[in-house]
């Protein structure tokens, strides 16, 4: 059916462009019946339905095409189907209460504590399959009804499956949950597409609800990443500038939160802005914890007693944030943003190292218990997370293995500073990564 789907929605596309879509439901309602598991068609199907003048019938459809969704574990792609659904229908109660019911299924599933629902009843039955010519012979309150019939039709659906993850909105409650769903925004982007462009102003954190993406820095591939992923959420903690580029490795559906709705959500109610933060806070150290050659070293339950140890702390530009000779006050992680690393040389100052997101300073004052070998100033807008004094040292007193790690990981850094005062050439930044 390749050429005649293609056929289809350019009928389709035509009939919208004419502003009427009674006739563009026909097409819709004919690939809905071929192809029932296109969810696009459906929506779109619904759409066009509110539009001819059956708004309830609209509705009914996005709830079905949502709970079908929900119930085959598409928790994401359900909630794209209600936020259309908003977008047309306002703060419908029956909307938003089948967002709750999303919001339900994948909070109990986190948990461990999902129940299998009822089976979902099936309207689909037997018959020729439709054309739009036929639809388009009815009369037009009859090919209402019946493009509304196919939009409700769908085949018999299996057991409930376990549902993909709902990234950060498990962590919200039901209020702040629906609260924030409508101010997210939805897009629909071709492969290829760039979603973040490393280097650029960062103010929005993305949610992949369905595709693939492909992030890279400096041109070489770090990693891949599908639906459920969470990306760019150090936007909401600083403006740095985007410290990696994502781009579309096929069609990719997303969420976008800006910085600037989580600041209106909060004025409706403050609790949203600080657990949405929170979350970030807590996936990003968790990210640090686990992919830092330092904490590494340490063991699974101490690196997760640390994540609320970590506090939040932001530098303006050509702010210092160590400064050398002064007392270890604690450890950096640096979250986003870059640090300018020197050392004093015959009165001058010498430039070390450049650090950026991920990279770790301020460890070798408080294992040595000395002064700080050199001077941190931010080279921009800085986000670092900070764990002091007292909970680092209580942290290696009870991992032998780093203690001993760092200790030799000091002794190099050493020697690498004590070489930048005698030499005025500029080291890598791997001779000189923390002080």
């Amino acid at each position: 059916m390749g050429t005649d789907l293609e056929q289809l929605r350019s009928a389709v596309d035509h009939a919208l462009r004419d502003k009427k879509p009674a006739e563009a439901a026909c097409y819709l309602a004919e690939i809905v019946s071929h192809s029932p598991a296109d969810r696009h068609a459906r929506m779109a199907l619904a759409v066009t339905i509110g539009d001819a003048g059956n708004p309830a019938g609209a509705l009914r459809t996005i709830q079905a095409l949502a709970d079908r969704l929900a119930h085959e574990g598409y928790l994401l792609p359900a909630m794209i189907a209600v936020r259309h659904g908003l977008e047309h229908a306002g703060d419908d109660p029956r909307l938003l209460a089948t967002l709750k019911r999303i919001h339900v299924r994948g909070v109990r599933a986190k948990a461990g504590q999902l129940k299998v629902p009822p089976p979902l009843k099936s309207k689909k039955t037997e018959q020729a399959a439709v054309t739009a010519s036929a639809l388009l012979a009815l009369g037009a309150a009859e090919r209402l009804e019946r493009v509304t019939q196919i939009a409700l039709e769908f085949p018999p659906a299996g057991e409930a499956a376990i549902p993909l993850p709902m990234p950060l909105f498990g962590e919200l409650d039901d209020e702040a949950f629906v609260e924030t769903v409508k101010r997210l925004r939805y897009r629909r982007v071709k492969a290829g597409t760039r979603l973040l462009e490393e280097g650029k102003p960062g103010s929005s954190l993305l949610i992949i609800a369905h595709g693939n993406v492909v992030i890279t820095k400096g041109g070489a591939e770090l990693a891949k990443a599908s639906s459920g992923t969470v990306l760019g959420e150090m936007a909401l903690i600083t403006g740095s500038p985007r410290s990696a580029t994502v781009a579309a490795a096929d069609e990719v559906e997303v969420f976008e939160l800006e910085r600037a709705d989580v600041a209106e959500l909060a004025k409706k109610k403050p609790a949203i802005a600080e657990e949405l933060v929170e979350y970030c806070r807590k996936r990003l150290i968790g990210n640090v914890l686990k992919t830092s050659p330092l904490f590494s070293k340490f063991g699974e339950t101490t690196r997760y007693q640390l994540l609320d140890r970590f506090a939040r702390k932001g530098f303006a530009p050509g702010q210092m944030i160590i400064a050398q000779g002064q007392p270890g006050e604690g450890l950096y992680c640096l979250a986003a943003g870059e640090v300018e690393i020197k050392v004093n040389k015959d009165g001058g100052d010498v430039v070390v190292a450049n650090l950026g997101p991920g990279d770790v300073f301020g460890e070798i004052a408080l294992l040595n218990d000395a002064p700080t070998t050199a001077t941190v100033t931010a080279r921009g807008q800085v986000g670092a997370l900070f764990l002091p004094r007292a909970d680092f040292q209580q942290a290696l007193a009870t991992e032998p293995n780093a203690r001993q790690y760092l200790e030799s990981l000091s002794a190099d850094r050493l020697k690498a500073t004590q070489a930048a005062k005698s030499e005025s050439e500029v080291l890598d930044a791997d001779d000189l990564i923390v002080l």
